[in-house]
C-alpha cells in the first residue's frame, strides 16, 4: 500500500513538473505584457508543485490527482473558483502584520518611563482605535509589578528599600508605580499593616471597580503587606519630595 501511494505520488509530481516546464518554455515566447498577465498563474503553478513535492495527500486522493492528464490546468482552474480565501488570507496577513507593528510601537512608547499610563478604560480605548496602547499599557504595568515583586524582599534583607524604590521608579516611572501597589492597599484597607496616610492616599485612585467587574484582579501582589506599605510610603515621599522642588505660585520658574 505505501509503495502504490508513493508510485502515485510521484507519478502526479512528475507530470504536474512536466506540465510546469511546458508553460514556462511557452510563456518565454510571449510578449511582455502578456508575460505579466500570466504572472499570477505561474506563481501559483510553482507554489502547487512544491505542494505536491512536500505534503503527504492521502491515497485516495492521490488517486484521483494522479488520473489528471493535466493536473496543473485543472487545479489552477479549481484554485480560481476558490480564489476568495487567498483574498481573505492576504487581507488577514496584510493586518496582522500592521497589528503587530502597532503592538511593537505601544510597548516602545510605554517602555519609556516618562510616558505617563494609559487612564483610559477598554471600552475608552476600543471608541478611541487605541487598543494596542491599553494592552501595551496593562503589560507594563504587571512587568513593573513582577520587578517590585521580585526584588523587594532582598531590598529589604539588605537594607535597600529606598535605593530599590527609587530604581524602581526610574525605570516604570513614579506614577505607574504608585498606580500598581495602591490596588493592593485600596483593596486591604482593612489591614492595620498599612498605615493611615498609605490607606488614606491610595483611596483617590479609581481601578474602575463594580460589584460584577475587576479590571484589575491581576494587579494584587503577594509580597508581605509590610514591604508593600514601606515601598507606598516612600513613594509617597518622592511625591511630596517632587510638590517641594516645583515653584509656587508666586516664585518665577527658573
Amino acid at each position: 500500500m505505501a509503495d502504490r501511494k508513493g508510485q502515485l505520488a510521484q507519478q502526479l509530481y512528475d507530470r504536474a513538473s512536466q506540465e510546469l516546464d511546458a508553460y514556462i518554455a511557452d510563456l518565454k515566447t510571449q510578449p511582455p505584457e502578456r508575460i505579466i498577465d500570466r504572472a499570477y498563474q505561474l506563481s501559483t503553478m510553482q507554489d502547487m508543485v512544491m505542494v505536491l513535492e512536500s505534503s503527504d495527500i492521502p491515497a485516495n486522493k492521490l488517486e484521483v490527482l494522479a488520473a489528471l492528464e493535466h493536473p496543473l490546468e485543472v487545479l489552477y482552474d479549481d484554485w480560481l473558483n476558490r480564489d476568495d480565501s487567498r483574498m481573505g488570507e492576504l487581507h488577514r496577513s496584510m493586518e496582522d502584520y500592521a497589528g503587530q507593528k502597532l503592538r511593537d510601537q505601544a510597548e516602545l512608547l510605554f517602555s519609556d518611563p516618562k510616558v505617563p499610563r494609559y487612564a483610559g478604560t477598554h471600552e475608552d480605548a476600543v471608541r478611541a482605535g487605541e487598543v494596542y496602547q491599553y494592552y501595551a499599557n496593562r503589560s507594563r504595568d504587571l512587568l513593573c509589578l513582577h520587578t517590585f515583586e521580585q526584588g523587594v524582599s532582598d531590598a529589604n534583607a539588605n537594607h535597600a528599600m529606598r535605593p530599590f524604590v527609587q530604581k524602581w521608579t526610574e525605570d516604570y516611572g513614579h506614577d505607574r508605580c504608585k498606580f500598581v501597589l495602591g490596588y493592593t492597599v485600596q483593596r486591604a484597607d482593612w489591614d492595620k499593616r498599612y498605615s493611615p496616610k498609605a490607606r488614606q492616599d491610595a483611596q483617590k485612585y479609581d481601578y474602575d471597580l463594580t460589584n460584577n467587574y475587576n479590571p484589575y484582579s491581576s494587579y494584587g501582589t503577594n509580597a508581605h503587606p509590610c514591604l508593600v506599605n514601606c515601598a507606598y510610603e516612600l513613594l509617597m515621599e518622592q511625591e511630596r519630595g517632587k510638590e517641594k522642588q516645583a515653584p509656587q505660585k508666586n516664585e518665577q520658574e527658573r
